[in-house]
């Protein structure tokens, strides 16, 4: 099994300088891992295209709700920036965190 990144690696890559929008939309349509489960599930009679359409207006409640809920929250102190990104005791300085307050809220 492989993936495939939709995207860049970041705002300033877009990903579409190494390849082209019909390569990215080729993939999207023969090795989506959600279409494809999708189709093993109705081939397979597993699930009905009714209880995928009722399943996937569910997830999108539950995605919706946790995007407002992060919107309404207090952004977090900067000294939880690196909370649970790092394991201990492995240097995380090296990994860019070179801002003296920044520096400052390591473990």
């Amino acid at each position: 099994m492989d993936t495939y990144r939709y995207h860049g690696h970041s705002m300033s890559d877009p990903g579409s300088t190494y390849r082209t929008r019909d390569e990215i939309s080729g993939v999207r349509q023969e090795r989506d891992p959600i279409e494809r489960v999708r189709k093993l599930l109705l081939a397979h009679d597993l699930a009905t295209p009714a209880e995928l359409k009722d399943m996937e207006k569910e997830i999108r409640k539950e995605v919706d709700a946790a995007i407002a809920k992060a919107k309404e929250s207090p952004m977090p102190d900067a000294s939880e920036l690196f909370t649970n990104v790092y394991v201990k005791g492995f240097g995380v300085e090296s990994f860019g965190a070179d801002r003296k307050e920044l520096r400052a809220t390591l473990p």
